[in-house]
């Protein structure tokens, strides 16, 4: 897979995912079974994307990130697609990092995360006030050994310095909650905008903890690129969220939440 320099001007960018051919056919495979995120709005979180009670800007999570991290957390985030419970991109972004990873499954997440951060790099690096200096990914909280999976298919493909992180072994590995000192991030990063990764937000409490770390360790700003914002389509209030996304176009790689139409 190739690997592309973010300091390139923008439309070398963007013409250069157009030009990737092997990578855009593993993206047109996915096409079938991705949802693109809906936009912040009634019923719609404004931070993550997930359904939001009647009223409120954002979701319960999302609500006790915010009273817990002020202005710690993330200044953008941007989900790819929706991982739905039980459909085929929710299965990917579990197997692609299973005892026995699915070949299939990492290839296909790699040339989505990499299209797309290619794409709407300018969008990202808006968000944040410039050009990315950093790129950090979520650590494993499980006690996997090496890095994690999401470093092989989309951090290690971006040639721009990564910050060392490590998870506080403090906390369990199932734990969900927001804890600001989830994680310990390496000094020397004063003024820095890094660009945060992660497979999927399920809570998001444990890449918005990693965010407030950044910041805290002289990050100036965060933005959070997520493969699949994870949907149980069993829960009451994220039903309707699941029956809109059935009235959607075709998904579409060019278009993201942070835009009002698909870049060109």
């Amino acid at each position: 897979m190739t690997r592309w320099k973010v300091c390139h001007a923008l439309p070398t960018l963007r013409q250069w995912a157009d030009a990737q051919t092997g990578e855009q056919h593993a993206v047109l495979r996915q096409r079938n079974y991705l949802r693109n995120p809906l936009p912040a709005g009634e019923g719609i979180c404004v931070v993550c994307h997930s359904s939001a009670g009647e009223g409120f800007a954002r979701c319960y999570q999302c609500e006790q990130h915010r009273m817990a991290g002020g202005d710690g957390l993330a200044d953008v985030v941007a989900p790819i697609a929706y991982a739905v419970k039980g459909d085929q991109h929710a299965h990917a972004l579990a197997v692609y990092k299973a005892n026995r990873p699915s070949a299939l499954a990492k290839r296909n997440l790699s040339s989505l995360a990499i299209l797309f951060i290619a794409y709407h790099w300018e969008c990202l690096a808006r968000a944040v006030g410039g050009d990315f200096t950093h790129i950090a990914s979520v650590p494993s909280t499980r006690g996997r050994p090496g890095s994690h999976p999401v470093d092989d298919v989309v951090t290690r493909r971006i040639s721009i310095p990564a910050v060392s992180v490590k998870a506080n072994a403090v906390y369990q590995s199932d734990d969900r909650r927001f804890h600001p000192d989830r994680f310990v991030v390496d000094a020397g990063i004063d003024g820095a905008r890094v660009l945060l990764v992660d497979d999927t937000w399920t809570t998001g409490s444990r890449i918005q903890s990693l965010a407030l770390a950044l910041k805290r360790a002289g990050a100036a700003a965060v933005a959070i690129v997520v493969l699949g914002r994870h949907v149980n389509p069993g829960y009451g209030p994220s039903k309707a969220l699941v029956a809109r996304l059935r009235q959607e176009p075709d998904f579409d790689l060019r278009k993201c939440v942070l835009e009002s139409e698909p870049v060109s």
